[in-house]
């Protein structure tokens, strides 16, 4: 198995959380984990990027993975970094990334300002980074025909742009799971975050959703690609 995202599908050993919905998930489906580039804090674009690098430079274990792939928040904005950051992470890649958001730091929000000042549609601009490379993912494990899955950690804005919607409504919805809903909306309504001021899953609250993406895939046959 191939994993990516955010947080959501990384260890979170401080707050005594050692596993993640990726780890339960290759467990239920007996796979070994080929290597996973899930990254705090990161987006959408860094996701879609570092997965096709992967997979062009390792296309004989490509071949053999299942991917899944939690899509992260449309307000992460990713870009590559000269400095290394964090290169010890993710030894399989040769790029490193840095992320903005609205809230990362006072430039940031002085941006953000800037961009809403200026007439920006914040929804609809966290909605096309998120759908952009959700689909531009999604085009290239098909044409590949590599078995995947893919859910939202977090969720955007309801999409209200008839443009927006075109886009969204060519989502292959076998292939992903809930899209109308994500791993971090399940975990408030349920109660199985880490605690009130930390929304992070907590152990069954990723050994519930791995639970159900395994039953999902079995019910639809998502194994293999069809």
């Amino acid at each position: 198995m191939f994993i990516n995202g955010c947080s959501f599908l990384t260890f979170r050993p401080r707050e005594g959380i050692n596993t993640h919905c990726g780890i339960e998930l290759a467990k239920q489906m007996n796979l070994d984990i080929a290597d996973n580039l899930a990254g705090g804090g990161r987006g959408n674009k860094r996701l879609s990027f570092t997965t096709k690098v992967w997979c062009e430079k390792f296309p004989e274990k490509a071949k053999q993975c299942f991917f899944l792939i939690g899509s992260s928040s449309g307000t992460r904005v990713d870009y590559p970094t000269k400095d290394g950051y964090k290169k010890r992470k993710f030894p399989s890649l040769d790029m490193t990334f840095r992320t903005y958001s609205p809230n990362k730091d006072s430039e940031c929000q002085t941006f953000w300002r800037y961009l809403m000042r200026t007439g920006a549609d914040v929804d609809q601009m966290t909605q096309v980074e998120t759908l952009d490379n959700i689909l531009n993912l999604q085009y290239y494990f098909e044409l590949k025909r590599y078995p995947y899955l893919m859910y939202h950690t977090i969720s955007d804005a309801e999409i209200k742009n008839p443009d927006i919607k075109l886009l969204y409504s060519k989502i292959n919805q076998k292939r992903f799971f809930r899209s109308e809903s994500s791993h971090i909306d399940f975990v408030l309504e349920n109660a199985l975050t880490i605690s009130k001021d930390d929304p992070h899953p907590n152990t069954q609250g990723h050994e519930r959703w791995a639970t159900m993406l395994r039953e999902y895939i079995d019910d639809n046959n998502l194994r293999t690609f069809q």
